[in-house]
């Protein structure tokens, strides 16, 4: 197959990292791959095949509009081309961009929309008027693939779609280059062996969807029956507003901004307990990939993903979203707690990457000849 695959950039997100990983591994199947982004950067970049083409469209930072009036126009030449079987869009936004571009330029080859989160609650520019698209949108989708089953549910009650037009697959995660990093030691002050101290890690984009302000005020009643420390691993666009936001809490001292790594996974197999706080999710890679290193894992229940990854209770410990006294009360069970390794090991094999490259080949392959079947 000549698969393209659309969105927006390299970012260090588990959207990002996980397309990236399933363009390489189609690549290595033998498919003509290529990665369309609006702009070609970000530290993802670094992890794309040479058997991968990339396209950079170039786009305006500045200016919604006109940015989206030249994306459509680049979507539609590319859907048109004859260069291509399939075009995945991932995430929502950037398939509702391609949606349109299917409705003014003639369908072409099928539309496929990767759906990374739960679309009810999203937070997105121009959210209402999006919300009111989402049936047009819909109609223009040959198929859409949600990464968890809580995802896809959100998308049928959301859009008023058949329940045949979407499917759950989960995101290849795992292989042996997790289980293999994660045994290497992060050279971290916080993470020597003999500490005196529990050291908690967050991964993830610094944006809203994350809510460190939540895990800040856990960290601030923490600090006052312990010592704790919190490493956050990316970047994003809120990083100076949250340096601000620790600074004024006074817990500036206990919080590292560690940045971008190459190896999260083996903070997550040394540091006491991985958190997530986020007020939404699609399926949260940092709970599959923590599970994969054996971590201890506390988690909110919120929309979607993380109650589906750990099985309620069965694998970490799930809170309820949003409460900060939940949350402290669930990191200090969770540090008592005793979990076998290979139970959570064997939990997160069913997140594999061949596992998932193999179910992305068969309804991509199934999307584009129920295709070509309807245009004869």
């Amino acid at each position: 197959m000549r698969i393209g695959i659309f969105f927006h950039r390299f970012d260090d997100g588990g959207a990002e990292k996980t397309t990236v990983r399933l363009a390489n591994e189609l690549a290595k199947r033998g498919h003509a791959v290529t990665i369309a982004v609006r702009y070609d950067r970000g530290p993802a970049r670094a992890l794309v095949s040479s058997a991968v083409r990339v396209v950079d469209m170039k786009l305006p930072e500045k200016g919604k509009l006109v940015k989206n009036i030249r994306n459509v126009r680049i979507l539609k030449g590319m859907m048109g081309s004859g260069d291509y079987d399939v075009l995945m869009a991932v995430t929502s936004e950037m398939a509702e961009v391609a949606a349109v571009s299917c409705a003014f330029g003639g369908k072409k080859i099928p539309l496929v929309c990767v759906l990374h989160s739960t679309l009810s609650v999203e937070q997105t520019s121009f959210r209402a008027l999006r919300h009111m698209l989402h049936g047009f949108f819909d109609r223009q989708y040959d198929r859409v693939i949600a990464v968890s089953e809580a995802v896809r549910l959100d998308y049928l009650k959301s859009c008023g779609a058949e329940p045949g037009k979407a499917v759950t697959i989960y995101n290849p995660l795992v292989d042996e280059r997790v289980m293999r990093l994660s045994g290497i030691r992060p050279d971290h002050p916080w993470l020597v062996p003999d500490r005196t101290f529990r050291t908690l890690l967050m991964v993830g984009r610094l944006s809203y969807p994350k809510n460190h302000a939540l895990m800040f005020r856990v960290l601030k009643k923490l600090l006052r029956e312990g010592d704790y420390r919190l490493v956050l691993l990316g970047e994003g666009e809120l990083r100076e507003e949250l340096e601000t936001l620790a600074e004024d809490m006074g817990i500036r001292a206990q919080v590292d901004f560690a940045g971008y790594t190459d190896n999260p996974f083996g903070y997550m197999a040394y540091c006491d307990c991985l958190v997530l706080s986020s007020h939404y999710e699609g399926l949260p890679s940092v709970l599959v990939e923590g599970l994969a290193c054996a971590g201890t894992i506390v988690s909110v229940d919120c929309p979607s993903g993380p109650a589906e990854i750990l099985e309620g209770d069965t694998y970490g410990v799930l809170v309820k979203s949003g409460d900060e006294k939940a949350l402290k009360e669930g990191i200090l069970e969770a540090l008592q707690r005793r979990t076998d390794p290979e139970l959570l090991r064997r939990r997160s094999e069913d997140f594999s990457v061949s596992g998932s490259v193999d179910r992305y080949e068969s309804v991509l392959l199934q999307t584009v000849e129920d295709f070509r079947k309807g245009r004869t």
